[in-house]
């Protein structure tokens, strides 16, 4: 799919904000409210848009501990990934190069849950070693840079 500069402005302003008005985009990206429809139709049908959603606190919700988990696998990750995908608690599931086969981000209530859950991993056929590490603070959480691509010229 090609982009342009006004659709680059178009998702940073959704990325800002997806609850704007179609009135308000227009007048952020310069053109009519029934163009700003059309991409933003045109960029959920291409897949670009994946869904519309809200960012949810997650300490406010009782989930305090974030952890990073590396798996160290002896067969395919394909074999252990429907295992993992019934875990409620794991947020994302990267398959990696290196050392490991899978990134874990996983939230949980306490310590108490985070023990449970390596626990559980520990128990999955396939799995050689875990490595556990807590999230003490995010630093840098922001959305894909759309900015920087408008400007290498990828519009």
């Amino acid at each position: 799919m090609d982009f342009d500069r006004k659709d680059f402005a178009l998702l940073e302003a959704l990325q800002a904000d997806a609850s704007q008005r179609l009135e308000d985009l227009a007048k952020v990206v310069h053109l009519a409210p029934s163009s700003v429809h059309d991409r933003v139709r045109r960029l959920e049908r291409a897949g670009v848009i994946r869904n519309w959603t809200i960012h949810v606190d997650a300490p406010s919700v009782g989930l305090g501990v974030l952890a990073l988990i590396g798996i160290s696998a002896s067969k395919p990750c394909s074999m252990l990934i429907e295992e993992l995908r019934t875990i409620p608690s794991i947020e994302e599931c990267h398959a990696v190069a290196g050392p490991l086969s899978f990134i874990l981000k996983a939230r949980l209530r306490d310590t108490a849950g985070l023990l449970a859950l390596c626990e559980r991993l520990r128990h999955i056929p396939g799995k050689k070693n875990t490595e556990t590490t807590i999230v003490l603070e995010t630093q840098i959480e922001r959305p894909i840079p759309l900015k920087t691509l408008a400007a290498a010229g990828r519009a």
